[in-house]
């Protein structure tokens, strides 16, 4: 009879242990409750009921027959999803947002128990009777529908779920019952607690979101409980608030229109994607940048690895050392492993790891989800001395030279130990090294100077015992045969991010594939435990470079920021995010030549994530309910007529003009009274470095911008500055003045810019006041073989009027991305002739006649293939030059690049 007893004992058990495991993973349940805006106060449009995708799903918790509904059974989540004759709900947009940024695999479950006009304490279980008691008499029926008990029927119901589906998250909208309470936190808390203990639910896993009443910029009448629902996650710290503001509300005040319940249904779902580590724009098929909620929670249903300390000999310190060993679940001393060698920061040893990074836990939950690859985790000392421990002064230079030496410690002592004591694989494909801060810098110094050793290598949040990259990588094409990845991470706001940045613009700039990961944060094990989690899913496995940019949360901060502005923002493949602030404006674009159409979130700040942008200097501008403004988060820049923003994308051919440690020259802003114009001017005048100490007399390129800009255009937007720094200082430039003019004439603009009145006004200005006033005022000379004329679009107009015209003044012309209009035969037929009739001199007049142009994207490619072939008839010498871009600064920059270094040889 026992054993009878024992075997169904058994069977019992195998049952509920098949029924608990047949929970989809992949199907995500959200319970969710309140009072009138959750249960759905707004009407069911047209809209509401199309295109429901089949992935998202109501579980009824009441019977509707009417709708061919029965309680506890899944349907396509088409509203009514509280009861049968509710309204539109947040909780509906909630879930076609879900579905739509989630991978198809993955489908998303609501139960919905809500009750109008109820306060909170309507869903603490142990006082509902009470509450039923005194409802007033219109809630009865609906009561009735739950049998009494909201509370119940949402626990019921949730079991029911779990037998399908996992739930992720609590949604919540209740507050306008309580208005005033400032016990509400506490109450709700109770609800929250009971239904983690009911569910067997682990809060670290499952959050509360929680949202706003009708905000009080909507004349909401319960606005003033928004200020104690703001108090909740001090009383539960895994509850997220949502904010109302800006979302569409009812003539009430009390409740969301349908467009308001949309809004907010959606911006439910964002902070939830958030929460399960999926980016928060559409550009890219779903996919998880950081760690979900909860992956550094125990969960004791699944299968765990071992965490053992060992001792190895060490012939470097001359002493026995501890390490920290992790195997995995299912560890077999007869299969093969790599291993991932993962290292500590200055205040840490063998145990840091563990004590605050919890990786037996984080990769347990990897591996039984499948994400990680088998492998044995090494967590050495890393202070390689003898007194090895995190005691005294762990600044002192013995313990920080001790961080060094553990280089060979490892390479001759560990390492070896390790593969004779595991079963474990020696190749270098077969081993990683990654480490935090002090540790960051170690791994990339040993893992990069070792790629014989070492395919796999991560940095987090690298501390500034980092090499430099020139140093770890001398042969960038050597180390890109080698490397199988290369992890580079950060906090936004941690200390140390110039160390991972330096970095990542080396590798960046020589083309070494790598990761770069910034996310929110600062140097602590939030982001290391985030690092660990993302990393250990790409190791020993192959590897797809090209997904490699979209691993990060934030993009790089663009260095036209103004001081301290965090947006926008590059991401590794050079798209933008850009937010904006601007509550009150019914529309805002962002125009950099595309317009993108940005979207306000909760706090009234606007966002968008556009396609790539070209790298280099690009103009834009806010376009807010139609009017163009600069961005106050972006320096400006004078171009197309006005104040505009600008942003300065990474650009890997942009070492020449980048700021380097060379002798620098200075930039002058020189006011004068011009001759030629009988008025006030001014001009920028680049003058070399050692300029002032030299007795000798320098050549002048005379240097002109396009239109809309002015004389401040080649200093800022151009560099031209840092392109002849860097070009002297490599002796590929002679020493120069740059005289950059301001080649705009009177008040005429646009195309009357362009005329002959204003190109001859021009001409008459460089010869009798601009020329005039530098060399009287610098130490130049004063031929013709030591003066140059360029400028671009507008400016190489003026070049080709006033240089072609005044050849014997110059020694060079340099022509940018212009050409006589072939359109305007009024103004280009006489340049023409003139140049045919007096072809001899200008040829010998002119040792360079250079023209360049932004390939067939440049606005002016036509007109200056035409005004060649011209050239070409009247038997012109010129140099043809063409850099990819259009008509746009990076092109400019380049052209200054390559033409300077033609100039007075």
């Amino acid at each position: 009879m026992k054993s009878i007893i024992r075997f169904f004992a058994i069977a019992v058990l195998f049952l509920k242990g098949l029924n608990g495991y047949s929970q989809d993973p992949n199907f995500h349940v959200y319970l969710s409750f309140g009072q009138s805006n959750m249960e759905g106060a707004a009407p069911i449009e047209a809209e509401d009921k199309i295109n429901v995708d089949p992935r998202f799903q109501v579980l009824e918790a009441v019977n509707c027959p009417d709708l061919n509904r029965e309680m506890g059974k899944w349907y396509t989540a088409i509203p009514p999803l509280c009861r049968c004759k509710t309204g539109l709900t947040l909780t509906d947009y909630f879930g076609r947002t879900m579905v739509a940024n989630l991978p198809k695999n993955v489908k998303v479950g609501v139960v919905n128990v809500a009750v109008g006009g109820c306060k909170i304490e309507l869903f603490d279980k142990n006082n509902v009777e009470n509450y039923v008691k005194t409802a007033p008499e219109w809630m009865l029926g609906m009561l009735k529908e739950y049998n009494g008990s909201p509370y119940a029927r949402l626990v019921e119901m949730a079991k029911i779920a779990q037998k399908k589906g996992v739930i992720k998250g609590i949604l919540l909208h209740q507050g306008e019952s309580n208005t005033g309470d400032t016990l509400w936190p506490k109450k709700v808390k109770i609800v929250y607690d009971n239904l983690m203990k009911d569910l067997n639910l682990d809060p670290k896993k499952v959050p509360l979101l929680s949202g706003e009443t009708v905000h009080e910029e909507q004349k909401g009448k319960c606005a003033s409980m928004n200020k104690i629902i703001a108090t909740l996650p001090q009383t539960i710290p895994t509850s997220y608030i949502i904010s109302s503001k800006g979302c569409a509300v009812a003539p009430d005040f009390l409740h969301f229109s349908s467009a308001g319940y949309r809004d907010l249904g959606k911006r439910y779902a964002e902070k939830m994607l958030s929460l399960l580590g999926y980016k928060s724009d559409s550009s890219n098929e779903p996919f998880i940048v950081q760690a979900p909620v909860g992956f550094d929670q125990l969960n004791p249903s699944v299968p765990s690895g071992k965490v053992e300390t060992v001792s190895y000999d060490s012939k470097t310190v001359g002493t026995s050392r501890k390490a920290t060993i992790y195997t995995p679940p299912g560890f077999s001393k007869s299969k093969k492993y790599p291993v991932l060698y993962l290292l500590h920061g200055i205040g840490g040893d063998e145990k840091e790891w563990l004590n605050g990074g919890s990786p037996q836990i984080i990769l347990d939950n990897l591996y039984a989800e499948g994400k990680v690859e088998p492998m044995i985790v090494v967590m050495p000392n890393g202070r390689a001395m003898k007194d090895d421990s995190a005691t005294g002064n762990i600044m002192a230079p013995d313990k920080v030279q001790a961080f060094a030496d553990f280089e060979k410690d490892l390479l001759k002592d560990l390492i070896p130990f390790i593969e004779k004591k595991y079963n474990v694989y020696k190749d270098r494909e077969h081993r990683a090294i990654a480490g935090l801060s002090m540790g960051g810098g170690q791994s990339l110094n040993f893992g990069l100077t070792n790629l014989d050793k070492f395919a796999w290598i991560g940095g987090f949040s690298s501390a500034p015992n980092t090499k430099k990259t020139e140093e770890l990588v001398p042969n960038p094409e050597e180390t890109k045969k080698k490397l199988k990845l290369l992890w580079i991470s950060c906090g936004d706001n941690d200390w140390l991010l110039e160390n991972s940045k330096r970095t990542h613009d080396y590798l960046f700039k020589n083309n070494v594939p790598h990761i770069y990961y910034l996310e929110p944060g600062v140097h602590d094990f939030k982001v290391w435990k985030n690092s660990l989690y993302m990393f250990s899913q790409l190791l020993f496995k192959p590897v797809d470079e090209s997904s490699f940019a979209k691993y990060t949360v934030l993009g790089a901060t663009a260095q036209t920021n103004i001081r301290n502005a965090k947006y926008p923002q590059i991401l590794p493949d050079n798209r933008v995010i850009f937010k904006v602030n601007a509550p009150d404006a019914s529309k805002v674009q962002i125009d950099l030549g595309r317009k993108y159409d940005m979207q306000k979130d909760g706090q009234g700040v606007w966002n968008v994530t556009t396609e790539p942008i070209n790298g280099g200097f690009n103009y834009y501008s806010l376009l807010i309910d139609g009017v163009a403004v600069a961005d106050p988060s972006s320096e400006t820049f004078y171009g197309m007529g006005r104040m505009a923003s600008g942003i300065e994308i990474p650009k890997k051919d942009s070492d020449f003009y980048e700021l380097k440690t060379v002798p620098h020259g200075e930039v002058r802003i020189m006011k004068y009274f011009s001759k030629g114009t009988n008025s006030w001017r001014e001009m920028y005048v680049y003058t070399p470095p050692g300029y002032e100490t030299s007795s000798e007399k320098f050549p002048v390129l005379y240097l002109l911008h396009g239109g809309g800009e002015d004389q401040r255009g080649w200093s800022t937007q151009g560099k031209a500055n840092l392109i002849l720094d860097n070009l002297i200082a490599e002796n590929k430039a002679k020493k120069m003045l740059i005289v950059m003019l301001d080649g705009n004439m009177g008040n005429t603009g646009g195309i009357a810019g362009f005329g002959e009145e204003t190109l001859k006004a021009f001409e008459n200005e460089l010869k009798n006041g601009a020329i005039p006033f530098v060399e009287s005022n610098f130490k130049v000379a004063t031929d013709s073989k030591s003066r140059a004329l360029a400028g671009l679009s507008m400016g190489g107009l003026q070049t080709l009027y006033a240089g072609i015209k005044n050849s014997n003044m110059f020694s060079s012309l340099g022509v940018f991305s212009s050409g006589w209009w072939a359109n305007n035969p009024k103004l280009s037929d006489p340049q023409y002739e003139f140049m045919k009739n007096n072809a001899q001199s200008i040829n010998a007049n002119l040792k360079d006649f250079w023209i360049s142009m932004g390939g067939k994207e440049d606005i002016a490619y036509e007109n200056c293939k035409i005004m060649m072939q011209k050239f070409d008839q009247f038997g012109i010498k010129y140099k043809y030059s063409e850099y990819p871009g259009g008509h746009t600064w990076p092109v400019w920059r380049h052209d200054l690049f390559l033409y300077s270094q033609l100039l007075f040889k």
